[in-house]
């Protein structure tokens, strides 16, 4: 899409409604593992529903105001403290807010690809040494339907927060704040111990050894494109049933049945060597793992890294069982290790503890967010994707608009492998 189709009709800053503290909050190592840089950006498409004050501008930043006083954090800007230690300054100064209009319809947008030139078009860009932590972009589309694109500091908070932040500005924006539970600010609750203890075997470590004996490129990859695919409910029973699943085929869930079938199809794809030893990261939410378990309205990063790791040849064979191992082993001391890995690591090695290789594979999962309930009351959003995926081979599952339908499975992968990865995603025999 050319970048013209947009127009931006004004840009604003919008602060909290109410004075909020003016103070300094500790970011812990989960965020600092993540570049500053980063921002995770979100497409919702709403469709006109003939309401004559349909997507109000005024009522959204009135409601963007009122619920920046509950997540005034967002409202801030990153600093450092004394030590150069990154933290937030909860100033106040406000979120990025911009209205744009465009020529597109929402017809025009039917099988929307995640991209950097279409994450450009509907969120937005700024260009600061001290960057808003919270965009936002309200286009509306020649057919009156609106497409909403939002972008978070990865730094400062993961998906579930994202998602929380989201229901609390639209229940806000439809009168509707009885209900609405507050974030929970105080992150020092997942500070290291005095003495940090982290086994040599732990995947923390395993994981940032590996990526510096085999050469992880920084920010040097190969050209990429990325698609959304979909599986039926019957397809992912089908991954899930035995012999495949192994002795544990009544216990694997969807993330793990799928995220086995697209770790086979990236191998498959790549045309990977079978004898060689291929990786699978994926961010394991640890709020219900921890003892005594984080509040769950927490807002920061919550997720330590879980590894698994297997012969070419093991993948192919589907083993999603492997996967369920390592996910059913991330308890309160694999956390606790994670945290303390991370305040003894050095710093480069914390901001490549997710970085890729050829024989990696990166898998987020949003199933059981909240990712559709975003009700400005004008009705849930007929789509919603992240805006782009970041680079190749990383996948993201998500849920469909309509529950228990399947879900879409966000692939990012090689030009040149992209085809033959949608021919086997496909070929679930």
């Amino acid at each position: 899409m050319e970048p013209n189709l947009v127009e931006i009709v004004e840009s604003s800053l919008v602060a909290p409604s109410e004075n909020t503290p003016k103070e300094r909050h500790w970011l812990t190592n989960f965020d600092l593992s993540v570049l500053p840089t980063i921002y995770t950006s979100f497409i919702y498409l709403y469709r006109f529903n003939g309401d004559s004050d349909f997507f109000s501008v005024s009522n959204i930043k009135t409601a963007l105001a009122k619920a920046l006083v509950l997540f005034y954090p967002l409202a801030g800007r990153l600093a450092t403290d004394k030590d150069g230690r990154l933290e937030i300054d909860c100033n106040g100064e406000g979120a990025f807010f911009v209205v744009a209009r465009s020529k597109l319809t929402l017809d025009n947008l039917k099988g929307y690809q995640p991209s950097a030139e279409n994450r450009k078009l509907f969120v937005p860009v700024v260009n600061s040494e001290t960057p808003p932590l919270l965009l936002l972009q309200i286009t509306f589309l020649e057919s009156s339907d609106v497409v909403l694109g939002v972008a978070f500091n990865h730094c400062i908070v993961d998906v579930h927060t994202d998602f929380h932040f989201m229901h609390t500005l639209t229940n806000i924006a439809r009168g509707n704040t009885s209900t609405v539970p507050p974030p929970f600010l105080d992150r020092t609750i997942l500070r290291a111990r005095s003495t940090p203890f982290c086994p040599l075997n732990h995947p923390e470590h395993l994981h940032v050894e590996y990526l510096k004996r085999n050469g992880h490129r920084t920010g040097v990859y190969d050209p990429f494109i990325s698609t959304i695919l979909k599986l039926s409910k019957d397809q992912i029973n089908y991954l899930k049933i035995r012999p495949r699943c192994g002795s544990y085929s009544d216990t694997i869930s969807t993330f793990q049945a799928v995220s086995a079938h697209i770790w086979k199809c990236l191998c498959l794809a790549r045309g990977l060597a079978h004898d060689k030893e291929s990786h699978l990261l994926f961010p394991a939410e640890i709020r219900s793992r921890i003892s005594p378990p984080l509040p769950k309205y927490f807002l920061g990063n919550t997720g330590t890294c879980g590894l698994v790791s297997a012969k070419v040849s093991e993948v192919i064979g589907f083993i999603p069982e492997r996967i369920r191992e390592v996910v059913v082993r991330i308890d309160d001391a694999y956390v606790r290790e994670s945290i303390d890995y991370l305040e003894v690591a050095d710093k480069d090695s914390l901001l490549k503890r997710f970085g890729m290789t050829a024989y990696d594979m990166c898998i987020t999962s949003w199933l059981g967010t909240r990712s559709y309930d975003a009700d400005f009351g004008y009705g849930n959003p007929v789509f919603m994707t992240r805006a782009e995926c970041g680079l190749g081979g990383i996948a993201v599952l998500m849920n469909n608009p309509v529950k228990d339908q399947g879900i879409s499975v966000l692939i990012g992968l090689e030009i040149e492998n992209m085809e033959k990865f949608k021919t086997v995603f496909y070929d679930l025999n």
